[in-house]
C-alpha cells in the first residue's frame, strides 16, 4: 500500500506547494524567517544546535522582536538555494514554506502575525528560539534586512519574460 505524504501543517496554516519563478523570488532577496519550531526540524540531530546556528542562521536587524533567518551569501542570497531549489526544501523555514507570491496580503498577514506571536511566546518562556537568538546576537551574526526594491525589480523582470514567452507562443 502506497503512503501519502504528510501535509505540514503549522499554526493552523497548510504549507504552500509553489515553485514557480515568482515564488522562488524572495529566496535571492528576503529569506524566509524561521519559527521556533524550525529549529530542531532543520538542524541534524547529532550538530549541538548552537554551533549548527552560527552555521546556518543569523538575527536580523530592525525588529521589534527577535527573528532568525537563514544566513545569506555575499550577493544576498539564502545559503540553501542553489541553481534554483532550495537545498532545504521538505523541511524549508515557516517563512518560506508557508508563504507563496500568488497568497493575498491579507492571508500573508495573518501567517506572519501566528509567526510573531509563536516568537513571542518562545520569547517569554526563554525557550531555544530567544535562547539562539540572543547567542547569535552576543556573536554579531546579524543580517541587514532583504533588499525589498531588489525583490520588486525582479518579480517585474520575470512577469516581463512571462509575458514574452506567452506571446511568443500565442503568435506560433
Amino acid at each position: 500500500m502506497r503512503k501519502l505524504p504528510m501535509v505540514r501543517e503549522e499554526f493552523g496554516f497548510r504549507r504552500t506547494q509553489c515553485a514557480c519563478a515568482f515564488c522562488q523570488a524572495p529566496c535571492r532577496h528576503l529569506p524566509g524567517a524561521l519559527a521556533p519550531s524550525d529549529l530542531l526540524r532543520l538542524r541534524p540531530p547529532d550538530r549541538d544546535v548552537f554551533a549548527w546556528a552560527e552555521e546556518h542562521l543569523r538575527t536580523l536587524r530592525a525588529k521589534p522582536y527577535p527573528l532568525l533567518v537563514p544566513a545569506r551569501r555575499p550577493d544576498g542570497v539564502c545559503h540553501w538555494y542553489f541553481e534554483g531549489k532550495c537545498a532545504v526544501y521538505e523541511s524549508a523555514p515557516y517563512g518560506c514554506a508557508f508563504f507563496d507570491a500568488h497568497m493575498p496580503e491579507q492571508e500573508s498577514t495573518r501567517r506572519f502575525a501566528a509567526l510573531v506571536a509563536a516568537i513571542q511566546q518562545d520569547v517569554t518562556a526563554n525557550g531555544l528560539y530567544y535562547r539562539i537568538w540572543l547567542h547569535l546576537r552576543q556573536k554579531g551574526l546579524t543580517a541587514r534586512t532583504g533588499n525589498r526594491a531588489e525583490l520588486v525589480r525582479d518579480l517585474e523582470r520575470i512577469a516581463r519574460r512571462a509575458e514574452g514567452n506567452r506571446r511568443r507562443i500565442q503568435s506560433k
